[in-house]
């Protein structure tokens, strides 16, 4: 989770959980990264329906933070932490039940413009959402003209310039 459901209904009342879902997902995509940190990463005993064993303590990791599932047969993702006892895990979401033979949980941390520029998105979405379509505006003798978003100036329906915040954190790809 880049940043809360409570933070964005702040900037917009009517932002859902899915949309900042589809944020999360965006930029991870565009960018390649997967923005975890290696340096707090435990393997998986077993997953339950809402809970995750690993075979060490539990450091580096608190209530509230997002971590990845990586190499399991059913429950690969990204997840938030509810809570964290005694080398027990509860997420968020429901899981399938398994007992993975290597996987992995790692940390996610996106950093602080990254959450910026989401914030930032929200508002330009609050803004912008009944103006789309709308180049040039003329009462009387008052006139508007929007900013022109054509196919080689925006990235998923977003100006560019709002997405160069990214530029930074793109990775290679690697198939």
């Amino acid at each position: 989770m880049i940043i809360s459901l409570k933070e964005a209904q702040i900037i917009d009342p009517k932002i859902e959980q899915d949309d900042l879902d589809a944020f999360e997902q965006s930029v991870r995509e565009l960018t390649s990264n997967n923005f975890q940190v290696k340096q707090v990463r435990h393997n998986i005993k077993w997953v339950g329906d809402q809970s995750i064993m690993v075979d060490s303590d539990i450091r580096g990791m608190r209530e509230g933070d997002t971590i990845e599932i990586n190499y399991t047969q059913l429950n690969d993702g990204v997840y938030e932490v509810i809570s964290i006892e005694e080398g027990v895990i509860t997420l968020k979401d429901e899981l399938f039940r398994e007992t993975p033979k290597r996987a992995i949980l790692t940390l996610v941390r996106y950093p602080a413009d990254v959450k910026r520029g989401i914030k930032k998105l929200i508002e330009y979405d609050r803004k912008m959402s009944g103006k789309i379509g709308v180049k040039s505006e003329t009462i009387s003798r008052m006139s508007k003209t929007y900013f022109d978003v054509n196919a080689s100036e925006n990235t998923d329906g977003y100006p560019k310039a709002l997405l160069s915040f990214l530029d930074k954190y793109k990775k290679m790809r690697w198939s």
